[in-house]
C-alpha cells in the first residue's frame, strides 16, 4: 500500500522528502509500530499529502473537501465507497481501516484519528478561503497553528497514548506550529504562486515581487519574489524558539514513559527528529537567501 501511496505523491514533494532525510526517519518510526498502526500512519502522512496535492490543483476546492469528509465518515461507519482518484482511494482506505480498528482495543485511537482528520479537512476549508488574502498576524498564526496541531496530533496518538490528561495537546500544537512556520518560510514562493500568503499584513512590506490592495494580492512577479533579510532572520529566530519550546515539552513527555519502555521512547525521539528536518530545511533556506 505504501508503494502505491508514494506513487501518488507529487514528484516535488518526494524530492523534498528525500533531500531532508524524511524518507529515512519516517520508515524507522513506522517500523516500531504494529501493522495496523503503520498502515494508518501511511494514510495520514502520505495519503493526506496526496489529498493536499489534489486540492492545490483545484481553483475552488471546497466541494472536494466536503466530499473527502463525507467518504471518510462513510468508510469509518463501514459503508462501501468507490474511489475514482488516488486522493479518494487514500481517504476511503483510511476510513475502512479505522472502522476495523474501532472494533477492537484500539477503538479510542480509531475515534481520535477519524475526528482529527475530519478536523484537519475542516481547517483546510478555512485555509483555502484565504487565497490571495493578506491576513493579520494573529489570524494567520491561528490557522497555521491549528493545521500543524492537527497533523502532529494524528502522529502522536498513533505512536503512543497520553500518560496524563491532555498530555499531547500542547506538544502537538507547539511542534505542529513550529513545523508549519518552517515549511511556510521555506516554501513561500510556491505558496504565493498558489495564492497562499503566509506573511502577515503587519510585515507584508518585507515581500518583493507582489502588488497588493485592500489586503489582497492583486498581481505577482514570480521572478522577483523575495523576502527581506530582516524578515528572514526574525522569522527563523521565531521558528528556532518555537522548536525549543516543543523540545522542552517532548523531554517532559519522554520522562513520563517507564524506563523499560525503550521502544516507546524511541518512537517519540524519532518523531522529534522527523519534525526537526523542517528546521534544517528552513535554516538552509535562510542561509541561501541571505547568502551567509
Amino acid at each position: 500500500m505504501l508503494y502505491c501511496l508514494k506513487e501518488g505523491l507529487d514528484s516535488g514533494r518526494l524530492n523534498e522528502m528525500s533531500r531532508w532525510r524524511r524518507t529515512r526517519s519516517y520508515p524507522r518510526m513506522k517500523d516500531l509500530l504494529e501493522k495496523e498502526k503503520g498502515q494508518i500512519l501511511d494514510l495520514v502522512n502520505h495519503g493526506l499529502a496526496i489529498v493536499d496535492d489534489e486540492l492545490d490543483s483545484k481553483a475552488d476546492p471546497l466541494d472536494r473537501l466536503m466530499y473527502f469528509q463525507t467518504i471518510l465518515k462513510q468508510g469509518y461507519s463501514g459503508t462501501s465507497v468507490s474511489a475514482s482518484t488516488p486522493a479518494e482511494q487514500a481517504v476511503v482506505e483510511l476510513g475502512h481501516i479505522l472502522n476495523e480498528l474501532s472494533q477492537g482495543y484500539n477503538r479510542n485511537l480509531a475515534k481520535h484519528t477519524c475526528e482529527e482528520v475530519l478536523n484537519f479537512l475542516e481547517i483546510e476549508k478555512r485555509n483555502v478561503q484565504r487565497r490571495w488574502r493578506i491576513l493579520d498576524k494573529a489570524t494567520l498564526d491561528n490557522i497555521t497553528a491549528d493545521m500543524g496541531c492537527s497533523i502532529a496530533s494524528q502522529f502522536l496518538y498513533i505512536l503512543d497514548y497520553p500518560r496524563v490528561l491532555y498530555e499531547f495537546a500542547p506538544l502537538a500544537r507547539t511542534y505542529g506550529f513550529a513545523v508549519k512556520l518552517a515549511d511556510n518560510l521555506s516554501d513561500f514562493r510556491e505558496d504565493i504562486k498558489n495564492g497562499f500568503i503566509n506573511i502577515p499584513k503587519e510585515e507584508i512590506h518585507h515581500v518583493n515581487g507582489i502588488s497588493a490592495a485592500d489586503s489582497k494580492v492583486m498581481q505577482i512577479n514570480p521572478e522577483k519574489l523575495a523576502l527581506s533579510t530582516q524578515y528572514l532572520q526574525n522569522e527563523y529566530k521565531r521558528i528556532e524558539q518555537t522548536f525549543t519550546s516543543a523540545d522542552n515539552l517532548m523531554l517532559l513527555a519522554r520522562a513520563r514513559r517507564p524506563m523499560w519502555k525503550s521502544k516507546t521512547d524511541k518512537k517519540l525521539y524519532i518523531f522529534k527528529e522527523f519534525c526537526h528536518s523542517w528546521l534544517d530545511q528552513a535554516r538552509e533556506f535562510v542561509r541561501i537567501e541571505t547568502k551567509q
